[in-house]
């Protein structure tokens, strides 16, 4: 998947789960620092949904930041380690270490949140291509849902699909975030 499909399954990842989220977490904020919370739990979907493809050196956040890419992409293959629940099981506990040694900051709880959501977003689209992903990783077993080919017009229309339902919720949950009255 292209850098745009996974950034769209990020948004929508978290649109899905932003209501739920705010249910737990947001409760006893002012509107003004729920909306801050909002972007920053969107923003992290957003990064997360982008870090996985740090394993190749032609992806958009290996140019971002090229030195922690090389020195991944030199250690795994693209689509392997990085691409794998067990990698996802490691990342959910580096995130709750940091929230745990935040004092359980609203402001990390977001970006946890928000970033493993894009994340695990990341790797479902990933499924659905063509290449699949080593998801049982270290056990070499390829797992592909769909033959979904990177860049192709049948991407380019998924994406679009999915960036329509993302906008859509996103503005959904702005409208119950706000509680906007009509």
């Amino acid at each position: 998947m292209t850098k745009e499909t996974h950034s769209s399954g990020g948004y929508l990842i978290a649109a899905l789960t932003f209501s739920a989220f705010s249910n737990v977490y947001l409760e006893n904020f002012n509107t003004l620092y729920k909306l801050m919370l909002f972007f920053i739990y969107f923003q992290f979907a957003n990064l997360g949904s982008l870090l996985p493809d740090l394993d190749t050196r032609k992806s958009y956040m290996s140019k971002k930041w090229p030195h922690l890419s090389k020195f991944i992409s030199k250690r795994t293959k693209h689509r392997g380690f990085t691409h794998s629940l067990l990698f996802l099981l490691i990342l959910s506990e580096l995130l709750k270490l940091i929230v745990l040694i935040g004092d359980k900051n609203i402001i990390l709880i977001c970006s946890a949140y928000g970033m493993f959501l894009g994340y695990a977003s990341h790797i479902l689209l990933d499924i659905f291509t063509y290449e699949g992903v080593d998801l049982f990783f270290p056990l070499g077993f390829n797992f592909k849902l769909s033959r979904l080919k990177t860049s192709s017009k049948g991407e380019r229309y998924f994406n679009k699909v999915l960036k329509f339902i993302s906008i859509n919720l996103i503005f959904y949950n702005l409208y119950y975030l706000l509680n906007i009255k009509i």
